[in-house]
C-alpha cells in the first residue's frame, strides 16, 4: 500500500467512525426524548420485531454484534417493564415492545432522512456509498 493509500485509509476510518459518532448522539437524544430508548434499545427491538417466533439468546446476540452476557443485562429491563419476554429459550416481543418499536422506527427514519438530506447526495450516489459500507461490514471469510 502507498503511503498516500495509507493515509486516506486512516482519514477515511476517521471520518467514518465520527459519522458513525454524531448519528449515534442524534438518534440517543431523539430516541430517548420520544421513547426513553438509546440506539441499541432501538436496534434490540428492531431485531426481535423481525422475527415474529422470536430468537434465542446467542442468536440475537450474534445479530447485535454483541456478546450474550452484556445482551443479557440490557434485556433485563425490557424484560420488566413489559416490553419483551424470555419464554422458552426465546426471545420475544411482546404487545407493548412491538408498539414501541413501530414509534420508535418512525423517529429513526426521520433522523436518518435529515443526515441523508444534509449530504445533498442524489439516490445513485446514496446507493453506491450503501453498497461500499454494506461491503465493509460483511465479515472477512465469514467470521467476524
Amino acid at each position: 500500500m502507498s503511503t498516500d493509500t495509507v493515509v486516506h485509509a486512516l482519514h477515511f476510518g476517521a471520518s467514518l467512525q465520527r459519522a458513525q459518532a454524531v448519528l449515534q448522539q442524534r438518534l440517543d437524544e431523539r430516541l430517548g426524548d420520544w421513547h426513553g430508548l438509546n440506539l441499541a434499545d432501538y436496534q434490540l427491538l428492531q431485531a426481535l420485531a423481525q422475527e415474529a417466533e422470536g430468537l434465542s439468546l446467542p442468536a440475537l446476540a450474534r445479530v447485535l454484534l454483541q456478546k450474550p452476557a452484556a445482551l443479557l443485562r440490557q434485556l433485563l429491563p425490557m424484560e420488566k417493564t413489559g416490553l419483551l419476554e424470555r419464554t422458552h429459550g426465546l426471545v420475544r416481543l411482546r404487545p407493548a415492545g412491538r408498539q414501541l418499536q413501530a414509534e420508535a422506527q418512525r423517529t429513526t427514519q426521520a433522523v436518518y432522512e435529515q443526515a441523508v438530506r444534509a449530504l445533498g447526495a442524489d439516490a445513485s450516489a446514496l446507493a453506491a456509498c450503501q453498497q461500499l459500507l454494506e461491503r465493509l461490514a460483511a465479515p472477512v471469510g465469514g467470521r467476524l
